[in-house]
């Protein structure tokens, strides 16, 4: 079948860093092991933003010629060899399928079905939140303990509930933005520190003593260039033998001071649900997202802008100027 879908494409001849983004078609034809879902609803990511710059692009990541990988929709056709869906089942897209479209395909691995409980919004925004909700499962936080988050994008502002949920006794949240500080008030952070105006790593040192945070969660990565700066910040405020938890793929080399992690003995974690084999997805998806369809995480007050998909451009845009967004949608 021919399907719309949003192209990001480079004129050669062109000066500018930034790709074309453009509405145009193309053929999908499944095979055996292959679905075709009709997109209900997409989202742009971090790494969309970053591939639409220009910026480096690592070598083992596979181009965005055709973009969307965070997104879902209902079930349409399967192959002959699908066993664990059918037309009509509600989907969530877990790879970098190109579900900017009408419709898309997908390998059967990286489909999951939508849990009961789960609002279409919410639902086809499964992969961006399971990637931070995997990162509050796997940050060491315990009952009482002080915790920072460094970045307050999508994740960031997932972590702040997701930690205060787990039992953190203070969640510091950490950013340039006052509208993300609000918001991560709005959300249970108990502490913010607007990184332009004051010395975050100074204020962290003051309300803890000296002492440093407990668990550090570091998020701001992909196009951002506080990525660097906000791990530090991380590194530093991290308490001797105490957790620094990186969820953002900073995607560039940067300087970071390792000797405090080998001699305060810090232990650096780097949850990465999405770069691990599909069994180990297919253990965690359900149980990160869980807490989400039973309301303790708020993920709609997140959505900060919606654009049909034909405006994809545009979508895209606003994230790169309007650094107070959090998560734009894309619909169809």
């Amino acid at each position: 079948m021919r399907t719309t879908a949003i192209r990001m494409t480079r004129d050669a001849a062109s000066n500018k860093p930034e790709f074309d983004i453009t509405v145009d078609s193309r053929d999908l034809e499944i095979k055996d092991h292959e679905v075709l879902v009709r997109t209900r609803q997409a989202s742009v990511c971090d790494a969309d933003l970053r591939y639409w710059k220009g910026m480096d692009w690592p070598h083992d990541l596979p181009p965005f010629e055709w973009p969307g990988h965070e997104g879902g929709g209902e079930v349409v056709e399967v192959g002959r060899q699908v066993k664990d869906f059918k037309p009509g089942d509600r989907v969530m897209l877990f790879g970098l399928d190109g579900c900017w479209s009408e419709y898309f395909k997908s390998p059967e691995r990286n489909l999951f079905k939508a849990p009961e409980g789960l609002s279409d919004a919410v639902a086809y925004m499964g992969e961006p939140i399971a990637v931070g909700m995997y990162g509050v499962f796997a940050s060491g936080v315990n009952l009482g303990d002080d915790v920072a988050v460094t970045g307050l994008n999508f994740q960031g502002l997932i972590a702040v509930q997701g930690l205060k949920a787990r039992g953190a006794r203070r969640v510091i949240a950490i950013d340039y933005s006052d509208r993300h500080l609000s918001m991560a008030r709005e959300l249970g952070a108990d502490i913010t520190i607007n990184s332009t105006e004051a010395n975050a790593i100074a204020e962290v040192r003051e309300l803890t003593s000296g002492i440093g945070v407990d668990v550090s969660y570091h998020s701001c990565g992909y196009w951002n260039p506080r990525a660097e700066e906000y791990f530090d910040i991380a590194l530093e405020i991290a308490r001797d033998e105490g957790i620094l938890t990186s969820v953002p793929d900073i995607m560039s080399p940067i300087r970071a001071n390792l000797h405090r992690c080998h001699h305060h003995a810090i232990d650096v974690r780097f949850p990465a649900i999405m770069h691990h084999a599909p069994a180990f997805r297919q253990q965690w998806v359900g149980r990160v997202l869980r807490p989400v369809a039973d309301g303790l995480i708020d993920i709609e007050k997140l959505i900060t802008a919606r654009f049909p998909m034909k405006e994809a451009a545009a979508a895209v845009e606003l994230f790169n100027t309007d650094e107070h967004q959090v998560k734009i949608v894309l619909t169809i």
